[in-house]
């Protein structure tokens, strides 16, 4: 029985989008904005195209096919709906609370005694609220103008959400609400109900656009954040993924990944657990065989 969708209905009455409309979508947005979709969840792309499609009253993907040749304005529409941003600051407060009791004063410890700065990735950082978390929790353990320099990045493939991250201008409740109060003197409230990234923050702190589906040229992280990003990717792009990861961690290094995913592949051998709860690994060091076991122990203590 055929819909409004242009789509036949399934059992779970979820359309399904034609597959020449879905190709000739990815099609155009490959040629406009070079954004190459053709790894990401084929599910998840179209669950989130019938987003548009809704909003605009279409009568289906077809013919939202022919609307975004019409209307390149749609295409930044349409780039965000197919990322999904759910942030906030110190968001799991689990993790944060491990990393700032573990993770953030061994990275500045060992970072310290080798006289080199930290440097930390937070990959899939949306408006920022995770990258700046983090670079308060640096902050604290620091001190002002003490221990080792530190380089926070973050990315996304959203140039928008990444403009709001330089912007740095936050509601001052939520924010507030979800740091520790250590923490929390490392941002300044404003009179209109804002609240903004102090200073020292903002010295830490980078943006640059970025997919994880590009080839990376790292090798010199302490840590990388990449949390509830990869479950939009196919489990071989994962794959693909973490190894880059594992790569581009110094040995000893930290990843964290959201609570919904896991650490699988050839990148497995190369981590022990540091926190199974929050998931939180640590790189074994450079010169320890692949084959080792991941709750091997502390092989960094």
């Amino acid at each position: 029985m055929q819909d409004r969708s242009h789509g036949i209905r399934t059992g779970c009455d979820m359309p399904i989008v034609p597959t020449s409309s879905f190709q000739a979508i990815l099609r155009h947005l490959a040629e406009q904005r070079g954004l190459d979709l053709s790894r990401y969840k084929e599910s998840y792309l179209r669950r989130r195209l019938l987003v548009r499609v809704r909003a605009l009253r279409l009568e289906g993907t077809d013919a939202y096919a022919r609307y975004l040749k019409r209307h390149p304005e749609e295409i930044g529409p349409l780039q965000r709906a197919l990322s999904i941003k759910v942030t906030g600051f110190f968001r799991n407060r689990s993790c944060f609370a491990f990393l700032k009791e573990k993770v953030v004063p061994d990275v500045v410890q060992r970072s310290a005694s080798l006289r080199r700065p930290v440097t930390v990735w937070s990959a899939g950082c949306a408006t920022g609220e995770e990258t700046y978390s983090l670079a308060a929790l640096f902050a604290s353990a620091i001190g002002p103008g003490q221990g080792p320099r530190v380089r926070i990045l973050g990315t996304d493939v959203d140039e928008g959400a990444l403009e709001a991250a330089r912007r740095g201008v936050f509601p001052a409740a939520s924010l507030l609400a979800g740091a520790p109060e250590k923490e929390a003197r490392h941002f300044a409230s404003r009179g209109d109900g804002a609240a903004t990234p102090g200073e020292a923050l903002r010295r830490m702190v980078s943006f640059a656009r970025e997919s994880l589906l590009d080839p990376f040229d790292r090798s010199d992280l302490d840590l990388i954040v990449c949390r509830n990003v990869l479950i939009y990717f196919s489990l071989d792009h994962q794959e693909t993924i973490l190894s880059r990861f594992a790569a581009a961690l110094r040995g000893c290094g930290y990843l964290v990944l959201g609570r919904v995913e896991r650490l699988f592949g050839p990148a497995r051998g190369q981590f022990e657990v540091a926190s199974t709860r929050d998931r939180v690994y640590r790189r074994l060091p450079l010169d320890a065989p692949l084959a080792r076991p991941l709750d091997a122990g502390a092989a960094c203590a």
